[in-house]
């Protein structure tokens, strides 16, 4: 029998009734952000949600108006030695079917889903509520090939119903559509008639050789929505994750994926899926996907909304970004010894002024783009919003392999409406569609600061971003007085993910920023107003927890690094944990299977973060410390100006929560295992795939992690539950470059 070196009580080592759920319940419930979105999506279509939510998937019929037959789920427990498993897979899927035998489906297809926020009891952000509307998603089959010319909605020209509160922001992809190819049309309203009982919208997308889709959409709220769509490594496979954040079963019907029926060709291990229930389906393709093509997801549940995901193929990429000062330009050629130490550090894509070459004494901004980052190993740069401002953007470009994305604008959701009652996200995402049309294999990026407006926001771009920084006295959204909690980085990042869901978010951390200093009142020197490193450290693994897939930092000046080492190192430590498990946290998604306290109160009593993000091949704990000895207020900060002694940290307590994981019914666990640093964090060796220094209890599919030690040195810990033998190597593997 496999054995774990450290303490494992193997309790009841059983195998759940294939079909069952073995996580649903109130003891598997996620608790925080991730209940409150299951609490609303329970709610009545006509009563909006006011908290953050996690997702769900739906999808649709056959053509004669019956559902396929789809693969039955199938016991494994005696294809292998229960010896073998620490928890052994209790069902497994049998596709059948042939990718490029898909057959073709005919229809029209939508989802809608209302803006998820907080109460302004929880977070004083000013501001009105989004109440009404929300984000609709229209998957269809085009039936034409041409280019289109426009897009009409409830019979008036899109682009004439920009402004409050008809429409925010439209998009209809691809430009140029080919007959029996997906077509779709994305748009955010924050009309109040979208949340009439049985409310329901037209729609057309015309094109130079006629109209490639039209017809009628409900607003219609699905139970179990799509809540992450990727391409694997080859882009060959399509991973589907949902939830069933409703209160009732609902088994899938059928599985159309980019207008084609692939129900047997999907691993789909159980077709039912139970309330708080999550899944991974993977799609084999008939031919891989390209950076930036259409696809559509559409996942239809007997008796209930389909769940519809659209969006364009981002390139499987998991950065860890940084945001430096202008002046320093860690770039290869202009400063190598910034350089460098940004590699050590871990990080590999940089953000990037097209035009600040001056200040760094010149260079030439698009010879980096082109001809050094792609003869650079690990160099990636995300290009900044003066790119469209060149003279010509259409051709600047001539190698666009090290291009992580286009930025179009950074905390650009404070106002909804702008000049002129404009709303400003239609200005992003005419921006979007520009650079859309210019380098279609470039992802879009947007970042935000709320969480009452950034659900208007999300979707009018490729990928979402947030930055909320609760240490060191830095400027928060909320009411002076109403000093954020330090779990409020994590809160709001979730939140911003359920509100981009089911696309992909890379999410800010609070690093090293010289704008937050401040010069004594007497005497005039500067005062470092700098996180310490545990806060550092929990902001972010914040990013993992709320499903971010890419960890950036603002911002990572070197000054600052060389004034307190100890902050540079906390940066550089939680690149390399993450390093690690970089490809599981790309492709996967967090389920909610997992709590840090067995019965809380209230979420303001939990001991820790954590949650489960599930990938093909592992399972990823993040477990973050957020119990507080020591807490900053705002009047504390006002005496920061006094020395550097009186600025106010967080200062974390001891705690050893329990942490309970519950093993999703088609996933086995082989061994189990500690992502850490010991030593020195510059130095490879010290980076470890280690066994757990605590009990770890095993009871059929549920397995709780005893005691895990947190403290204000060791506030963050990193578990990986692995399905295959070679995981743990290939963990290490990448913790040493």
């Amino acid at each position: 029998m496999r054995i774990l070196r450290t303490l494992v009580v193997l309790a009841v080592l059983g195998t759940a009734a294939p079909g069952g759920s073995g996580c649903g319940g109130d003891d598997g419930a996620p608790d925080d952000a991730a209940a409150e979105v299951d609490a609303a999506l329970e709610a009545d279509a006509d009563a909006p949600p006011d908290v953050p939510a996690e997702a769900d998937v739906v999808e649709e019929a056959d053509e004669a108006g019956e559902a396929d037959a789809l693969p039955d789920a199938v016991d494994v427990a005696d294809d292998a030695d229960a010896g073998d498993w620490l928890v052994p897979p209790a069902v497994r899927c049998a596709p059948s079917g042939d990718p490029c035998a898909a057959a073709t489906v005919p229809g029209v297809w939508a989802s809608y889903r209302k803006d998820f926020y907080y109460p302004f009891s929880r977070y004083a952000e000013d501001g009105p509520l989004p109440e009404h509307g929300g984000r609709f998603h229209v998957a269809a089959v085009s039936a034409v090939t041409g280019e289109v010319t426009g897009v009409r909605l409830n019979g008036t020209p899109a682009e004439d119903l920009l402004g409050e509160p008809t429409l925010e922001w439209w998009h209809v992809w691809p430009r140029v559509v080919t007959a029996g190819e997906p077509v779709w049309l994305a748009f955010h309203s924050r009309d109040p008639t979208w949340d009439a009982a049985g409310a329901s919208g037209t729609f057309e997308i015309a094109t130079t050789a006629g109209v490639a889709a039209s017809g009628t959409f409900p607003a219609a709220l699905a139970p179990v929505p799509l809540t992450y769509v990727a391409l694997d490594e080859d882009y060959r496979t399509l991973l589907v994750h949902l939830k069933n954040g409703g209160a009732a079963p609902h088994e899938l019907a059928r599985l159309v994926v980019n207008g084609r029926d692939v129900t047997d060709v999907a691993c789909v291990p159980e077709t039912v899926l139970e309330p708080g229930e999550t899944a991974l389906w993977t799609v084999p393709l008939c031919a891989p996907l390209s950076p930036g093509s259409a696809w559509t997801v559409v996942a239809e549940f007997a008796g209930a909304p389909a769940a519809v995901g659209v969006g364009r193929v981002v390139r499987p990429f998991f950065p860890f970004e940084s945001w430096p000062n202008t002046d320093e330009c860690p770039f290869p050629t202009v400063n190598d010894e910034y350089f460098r130490r940004h590699q050590a550090a871990g990080l590999d894509t940089t953000f990037f002024y097209v035009g600040g070459g001056s200040a760094c004494g010149g260079y030439d901004a698009l010879r980096i783009v082109n001809e050094v980052a792609p003869a650079t190993p690990d160099f990636h740069l995300l290009v900044a919003d003066d790119f469209l401002r060149l003279p010509d953007p259409g051709s600047a470009l001539t190698d666009t392999s090290r291009v992580a994305a286009f930025l179009t604008g950074d905390e650009s959701d404070g106002e909804v409406y702008g000049d002129g009652g404009v709303p400003n996200p239609s200005r992003k995402a005419a921006e979007a569609r520009e650079l859309w049309s210019l380098y279609p294999e470039i992802p879009v990026y947007n970042g935000a600061k709320t969480n009452k407006n950034v659900g208007t926001f999300a979707g009018m771009c490729d990928i979402q971003g947030i930055d909320f920084y609760v240490a060191a006295c830095a400027p928060h959204i909320t009411r002076w007085g109403t000093h954020p909690p330090i779990r409020a980085a994590y809160d709001y990042l979730v939140n911003a993910r359920n509100n981009h869901m089911p696309g992909t978010t890379w999410m800010y951390a609070q690093g090293l920023h010289q704008g937050w200093n401040k010069t004594a009142l007497i005497g005039g020197a500067t005062i470092h107003v700098q996180p310490d490193p545990q806060e550092i450290l929990v902001q972010a693994l914040s990013v993992v927890a709320a499903g971010g897939k890419g960890s950036m930092w603002f911002q990572v000046n070197q000054e600052e690094a060389e004034h307190r080492p100890a902050r540079w190192a906390a940066i550089a430590e939680s690149n390399w944990l993450l390093h690690g498990v970089r490809p599981f946290l790309r492709e996967g998604d967090i389920t909610g299977l997992a709590r840090g306290d067995a019965t809380p109160e209230d979420w303001a009593d939990d001991p820790a973060i954590v949650d489960l993000v599930r990938a093909r091949r592992a399972l990823v704990v993040p477990i973050i410390n957020i119990t507080v000895a020591t807490a900053p207020t705002d009047v504390l900060c006002g005496a920061a100006f006094l020395s550097e002694a009186a600025v106010p940290h967080w200062v974390l307590g001891d705690a050893a929560p329990d942490v309970t994981l519950e093993i999703p019914d088609d996933f086995g666990v082989v061994e189990l295992f500690e992502v850490a640093i010991d030593g020195d964090v510059f130095d490879p060796a010290s980076r470890v795939a280690r066994d757990v220094d605590f009990p770890v209890r095993i009871e059929g599919r549920r397995v709780t992690l005893e005691g895990v030690a947190l403290s204000n040195t060791r506030p963050v810990r990193l578990v990986v539950l692995a399905a295959d033998d070679a995981v743990r190597g290939e963990v290490l593997g990448r913790l040493r470059p």
